[in-house]
């Protein structure tokens, strides 16, 4: 059985936990969502993924990525034609990437300086 000294501890452990709660859960950092998470995925995906070498490439995946990252360029049309870059052009995906993201993004009315 517990004495009155445990008892105390308990709920005065119980009690600060019960303050301490709402500020915790409140101050969570806005970076860590998932969309964050998968943005910043998305660029070393995209960039190991397509074996991209050149400058001229590395900032192409960086405007995707960022136009991703505004909403200005969806994100499933990026991976899906990363993925069909990626099955289907082998060695050296990268060109077709570019060229066909250009093109469905143009579909779309979207452009990508």
């Amino acid at each position: 059985m517990l004495g009155r000294s445990s008892l105390r501890g308990i709920l005065l452990v119980v009690f600060a936990a019960t303050l301490a709660a709402p500020v915790l859960i409140l101050n969570v950092p806005q970076d860590n969502s998932a969309a964050a998470v998968e943005v910043a995925d998305l660029k070393d995906q995209l960039k190991n993924g397509l074996q991209a070498r050149r400058p001229e490439e590395h900032a192409f995946i960086d405007r995707v990525v960022q136009m991703v990252r505004n909403d200005d360029l969806p994100m499933d049309l990026v991976k899906s034609t990363f993925q069909w870059a990626r099955k289907s052009k082998k060695p050296y995906p990268f060109p077709y990437f570019e060229r066909a993201l250009r093109l469905r993004a143009a579909e779309i009315g979207i452009e990508i300086k």
